[in-house]
């Protein structure tokens, strides 16, 4: 009696994990002959949580040439670190603002926006080191991640509209500011800025249209004036 006492009052000592995760992480576990893969999306440590993508289950052991063709079967899920111990990593890869959508609104859903908003704030911060480095497609995965957690953030929406203008993509960036004019009516950057890419691409009617509602909004705005004049001075219209 004493003896079965002892043995079951023994403490088991728990090994550490061996697996070393970082976000961006794809790895996978194995259960009943079928592979599950995930991606490593946030790492919460001082909650213990790891915050992860799925997808669908493989018959055979992955191999990095399967990633391209994976199923995503849930967008977030967020697991103990205990969860995870001894999965096999397969490779990195950044994520992608469109593989956040259910992270964040998973944010959106259980914290509050004092929470949450410095997250956005902090895609934002990486999006404008990223600007001035000239790196324009990164800067505008970060500014979308920034607007996906936050979609009324105006700033971020303009200003992945002036990277996708360096990159000329003029009717992605008219895209991106209409949706600016949406959160942020009557906006002077943004009616200017469609005007200018409107200018660029030789619609030149539709740019006067937009100068001019710019020109209302403030008719001191000295280049403003200067587009209307070259638009008269030429007779493009």
């Amino acid at each position: 009696m004493n003896f079965l006492k002892k043995l079951f009052s023994k403490k088991v000592d728990i090994l550490p994990d061996p697996t070393q995760y970082s976000e961006g992480d794809i790895f996978y576990t194995t259960v009943n002959g079928k592979y599950y893969i995930y991606k490593m999306l946030v790492i919460e440590a001082a909650h213990d949580v790891y915050h992860v993508m799925s997808f669908a289950p493989l018959d055979h052991t992955p191999t990095i040439s399967d990633i391209n063709n994976l199923k995503v079967v849930a967008f977030h899920l967020p697991f103990n670190t205990k969860a995870f111990r001894g999965a096999t990593i397969l490779t990195s890869l950044k994520i992608k603002s469109e593989e956040l959508i259910g992270y964040h609104e998973y944010l959106r859903q259980t914290h509050s926006p004092e929470q949450y908003l410095p997250i956005a704030d902090s895609y934002y911060q990486a999006a404008l080191k990223l600007t001035d480095d000239k790196k324009h497609e990164e800067a505008i995965d970060s500014y979308s991640k920034a607007i996906d957690l936050c979609p009324q953030f105006f700033e971020a929406i303009d200003n992945r509209a002036f990277c996708k203008m360096d990159l000329g993509l003029w009717v992605e960036a008219i895209k991106d500011f209409e949706l600016s004019l949406s959160t942020k009516p009557n906006s002077l950057l943004a009616e200017f800025s469609i005007g200018e890419c409107c200018f660029k691409m030789g619609d030149f009617q539709k740019a006067r249209q937009h100068f001019q509602k710019a020109h209302e909004i403030d008719p001191n705005h000295d280049a403003t004036i200067k587009f209307l004049k070259e638009l008269t001075r030429n007779r493009r219209i």
